[in-house]
């Protein structure tokens, strides 16, 4: 089974591991991604350490085009002036948490927007936080 998340950032969001490293240490998330990746023009996986875990998620830079008749109607994004990371993963509840703490770490440090195109609704910060302990708590299972 795949799954995706849509993250919507404005254009001019930093998209370099780099900056998500610090973002992820500033906020306490236990995740450290690859260095030297920049995901303006990453397509494919990107390798990180979980907790001390290797793993990762599938990355990829979407037109907006391509996913908005996915989307419920939202004034928080603007397509003019967004640009789309998919998430994608299969059934590895690791590479799930990574999805899920990226697109909280984008949330909470640049005020990107969240999309579950399962369930059709954007998730905020805390919802996305709730999503990586469900996965952690099911994965130790």
């Amino acid at each position: 089974m795949s799954m995706s998340l849509y993250l919507f950032l404005t254009l001019d969001t930093p998209l370099k591991t780099k900056n998500l490293n610090e973002a992820a240490k500033s906020l306490g998330v236990p995740i450290v991604y690859e260095e030297n990746i920049d995901l303006a023009g990453h397509a494919g996986f990107l390798p990180a350490v979980l907790n001390g875990l290797k793993t990762g998620v599938e990355v990829y830079k979407t037109p907006y085009s391509q996913v908005a008749e996915l989307l419920a109607s939202s004034d928080s994004v603007d397509p003019d002036n967004t640009v789309v990371i998919e998430f994608r993963w299969g059934g590895d509840f690791y590479e799930g948490t990574t999805a899920l703490y990226t697109a909280m770490i984008y949330s909470a440090k640049y005020n990107g927007v969240a999309f579950d195109p399962m369930s059709g609704r954007y998730l905020g910060a805390d919802q996305l936080v709730q999503g990586v302990e469900a996965f952690l708590s099911y994965g130790e299972q």
